[in-house]
């Protein structure tokens, strides 16, 4: 079986048993050159703290993390794409029927657990570093806080039960010991991390680092998936008061050179740094787009025009991130994903022209006409209806569409699955390494 090549830029196959084997403390710094970190770099400095940051935001870029593979299972999984390569690992996820030793969802478990080790460590020494100005200080660790959460919050909605990590392992006997935590209590700690991120940072306008912004609309995120709707709708409000709102033109969001008004936090890639998304969907060709996915869109929609290509022989091809040499940033989040959480939530509270009102707002921007109560939509279930179409066209490639389903208990009937198929399997070189680990059932 052949997994995705991560050779393209560097490999992070790192689970938490491997992390403890390396040396130190500060061992799982240990990265190449291309991380701007070293083994003899230690967060002690400002210059260690800053680099060791650097090397966090570093591991999102991994072709296991948004690099590649969240992206594209997120969309395999799912009814958005079909595999139409070569790699095993890809055809799994398209039958919807992983094995627990898919190499691929091995990659991007064990990057999860590498990309959670260093907000965890610098969470533990920051706090002692001398010389590092406060809110310096402060903001550090309130990213290591939202990063912590939204690794945390990627696992529990592809597995389900995972383990909570919050300190530094150290040693294989401490990595062995590790078990599942049930959901809730993950993302009573993912709420925590949030709050605690909210609390320190200061920044409001990066887009390439945490912010403010970032740490509202992931909340807005979680507490729709936990089905707290007045609260999803308060987190979404508080980022709209912020100043965020929609790229006036749908293709500037996939520019290599310009940022919008809608970016609220993005993967940072470049030449040496990057991405798989376009080699795989216009180069390779490993995923297409499929036809349900394709006539899905209106044909006046301008987001039919920039994301999927129609060759002279009728096929399809992913074509939303357009550089071949992988160079373009990734949305983690952007403003057009925190307006149709907030039409879900108001639609949710039985509020449907506020809901209406936000999902028309994306509509308008893809050169559709708005929907009308009464007319086009008269329901609650109705409303909720165009709500996830409307998701599922925004966001397409961008691999939201099979937490989407699955979140709203609707992937046994769209993608026709045993319920035990919504969780993917804890991989098997963890439970190998683990024996308090448990597979989810059915695997």
């Amino acid at each position: 079986m052949m997994a995705p090549p991560t050779s393209r830029f560097r490999r992070v196959l790192l689970a938490l048993a491997v992390v403890a084997l390396l040396p130190g403390c500060d061992g799982f710094l240990d990265r190449e050159p291309p991380d701007r970190l070293t083994s003899d770099i230690v967060i002690d400095s400002p210059a260690g703290a800053r680099q060791a940051l650097a090397g966090a935001y570093n591991a999102l870029q991994s072709g296991s993390y948004y690099g590649g593979t969240l992206l594209f299972f997120g969309d395999l999984s799912a009814d958005n794409t079909t595999h139409t390569g070569t790699f095993g690992t890809f055809a799994e996820a398209d039958a919807n029927a992983l094995r627990a030793g898919n190499g691929a969802t091995e990659g991007l478990y064990a990057a999860l657990y590498y990309a959670i080790s260093i907000p965890n460590h610098l969470l533990e020494k920051v706090p002692a570093v001398e010389d590092l100005d406060a809110e310096e200080r402060d903001q550090i660790l309130g990213e290591a806080h939202f990063l912590r959460a939204l690794h945390h919050h990627n696992l529990v909605r592809l597995w389900g039960d995972v383990p909570l990590i919050t300190t530094t392992i150290v040693s294989v006997e401490q990595a062995a010991q590790v078990r599942r935590s049930p959901v809730a209590e993950v993302m009573a700690q993912i709420g925590a991390d949030l709050d605690a991120a909210e609390d320190l940072m200061t920044s409001t306008s990066q887009t390439t680092r945490a912010s403010l912004g970032a740490v509202r609309a992931l909340r807005a995120r979680v507490r729709l998936g936990q089905g707290d709707w007045a609260g999803a709708e308060a987190a979404a409000t508080a980022v709209e008061a912020m100043g965020y709102r929609l790229a006036p033109v749908y293709a500037d969001l996939f520019s290599t050179t310009a940022t919008t008004d809608e970016d609220i936090f993005r993967v940072a890639f470049d030449a040496q740094a990057f991405n798989n998304l376009s080699f795989y969907y216009r180069v390779r060709r490993e995923v297409r787009p499929t036809p349900d996915l394709a006539t899905a869109y209106a044909t006046d929609d301008a987001r039919r025009t920039w994301n999927i290509l129609t060759d002279s022989q009728g096929r399809l091809t992913g074509n939303k991130f357009r550089d071949s040499g992988g160079g373009e940033d990734v949305h983690v989040i952007r403003f057009a994903e925190v307006l149709l959480t907030r039409a879900e939530a108001r639609a949710r509270l039985g509020r449907l022209d506020d809901a209406l009102a936000d999902l028309n707002r994306v509509r308008t921007r893809a050169a559709l006409a708005p929907l009308v109560l009464g007319t086009d939509v008269t329901t609650q279930d109705d409303v909720l209806a165009a709500v996830w179409a409307e998701r599922r066209l925004e966001l397409a490639f961008e691999g939201d569409r099979w937490t989407d389903l699955t979140r709203t208990d609707r992937a046994t009937t769209v993608m026709g699955i045993p319920a035990f198929a919504t969780l993917y399997p804890i991989p098997q070189r963890e439970l190998d390494v683990a024996p308090n680990m448990t597979q989810n059932p059915g695997y």
